[in-house]
């Protein structure tokens, strides 16, 4: 393709991703009509157009309906731990295709990688002579870091997606691509992080991604598809780090006190008080500012504020007097304004990844000593020794429960355990939840539209 041509399409395509990005602070789900034409000036160039275009890209993945609230959403509140005080539709489990918590998550996954996309697209072929080869091989590597991530989340939530690699320059002629198996979406984040492996070097950054969070990605993703070899590997490889990653020594070290990039964070999405974070809302009290919209269970709140259960991850809860009900409610996102970060990444989860690693291989005294360590930093008790190595296992899988409590995995450590209906059937007697909640619904528009192939019975 020649430069021209490229830098026609880029141009068009950017001026949407643009208009996407400008408009993504609305919580609704928005319809936008592409425009004809879009001024040559916002098209990706040069050197600090590349580095415009990179800060979109972090700021879609910090998007209201990615990590920014709607993704994350979807990974806590169908656990039965929290309550969606003004949609029980999730809480409930009543899954449903035009459901905007599915389509709004789904579509803004997509900009996400449609910018990484672009990004990949047009930065081999910039000419600017004040962009060293560093900084363009570390562009390419956080696109493909950044679809990576885009292409896992859609996998572990609605399986097998449609793998788009080329940016859409024309919604209305947007190629038609069949869903692959969550088997071929897997392999795919696979080869994408291989590919940004090999362009990333190993600075350290906690806001963008670097070889450690590659790493980091890659030992999640090998414990999703049971490669128990390889996700120990790579945990072991993040933990190694020498003076790059430890465990903050209280358990709420890693947010409290306006604190932020701590030793524990891997990767967390940075937000401003022009660019704020969705969540803090919705999580706070309304005594304190916020719209109260996810309450933590009665069962989980219990659990946290019983010490020999809950020990220092207490902190994860606040509590106010409202209505002159006492009401709880999260603490991680307390800042005003909301510039409290995303975490997508920190040490804790390698600790747990290499823990159900190494007990799936029945080396369990090794995998009892990464719980301690877990244990330890929230001032809980020590596993002692003599448990099996399902009685391990059990535990990771409560000890994930209470660390990432308000982060987006609770509803996909059920799924991969297996344990979705009967765990919430504990905190929910009522609710049915159906095997095939496993999955999220496809969202009707690309059903309809999109003529793609529907997750069974929705």
């Amino acid at each position: 393709m020649k430069r021209k041509q490229i830098k026609k399409i880029t141009t068009y395509i950017f001026g949407i991703i643009i208009s996407i990005a400008l408009l993504s602070s609305c919580s609704d789900f928005l319809e936008i009509e592409p425009k004809e034409s879009v001024d040559e000036s916002v098209a990706i160039t040069d050197k600090k157009s590349l580095q415009t275009a990179l800060r979109g890209l972090y700021r879609a993945v910090g998007s209201n309906s990615y990590y920014g609230d709607g993704f994350v959403a979807l990974g806590f509140v169908p656990s039965g731990d929290v309550e969606f005080n003004v949609n029980d539709n999730l809480s409930n489990f009543s899954f449903r295709a035009d459901a905007s918590e599915f389509v709004s998550v789904w579509a803004s996954i997509y900009s996400t990688i449609n910018i990484a996309n672009h990004i990949l697209l047009v930065t081999p072929t910039l000419t600017d002579v004040s962009l060293t080869d560093t900084e363009r091989n570390k562009a390419i590597g956080e696109a493909y870091f950044v679809r990576a991530l885009a292409y896992f989340d859609l996998a572990r939530g609605w399986g097998g997606v449609p793998i788009k690699t080329k940016p859409t320059v024309n919604i209305k002629d947007e190629e038609k691509i069949k869903r692959s198996t969550r088997e071929e979406t897997y392999a795919f984040v696979l080869n994408e992080l291989e590919e940004a492996e090999k362009h990333l070097g190993n600075d350290i950054n906690r806001v963008r991604a670097t070889k450690s969070a590659v790493w980091a990605l890659k030992a999640r993703l090998y414990l999703y598809t049971q490669d128990w070899d390889k996700a120990a590997e790579y945990a072991t490889k993040v933990i190694n780090i020498s003076n790059a990653y430890k465990l903050t020594e209280t358990y709420s070290g890693w947010f409290k006190n306006n604190v932020t990039q701590t030793q524990e964070s891997i990767l967390e999405i940075a937000y401003s008080a022009q660019n704020q974070n969705s969540l803090r809302a919705r999580m706070t009290l309304l005594t304190r500012g916020g719209s109260y919209r996810f309450r933590p269970a009665d069962a989980v709140i219990a659990t946290l504020r019983n010490p020999a259960t809950g020990g220092s991850r207490v902190d994860l809860l606040d509590s106010a007097t409202q209505g002159g009900v006492k009401q709880f409610a999260g603490a991680l996102y307390y800042r005003s304004p909301a510039t409290d970060p995303a975490y997508v990444l920190r040490l804790a989860e390698q600790y747990l990844i290499r823990a159900e690693s190494l007990a799936r291989q029945e080396h369990l005294e090794q995998a009892r000593l990464d719980i301690n360590r877990i244990r330890s930093r929230a001032n809980l008790q020590d596993i002692p020794t003599g448990k099996s190595k399902q009685e391990l296992l059990d535990i990771i899988l409560a000890e994930r429960r209470l660390e990432f409590l308000w982060e987006a995995h609770r509803y996909f450590d059920l799924v991969r355990a297996g344990k979705l209906q009967t765990e919430v059937a504990k905190l929910k007697p009522n609710v049915v939840v159906k095997p095939y909640f496993n999955v999220f619904p496809i969202p009707i528009n690309e059903v309809e539209l999109g003529k793609l192939e529907q997750n069974p019975n929705y």
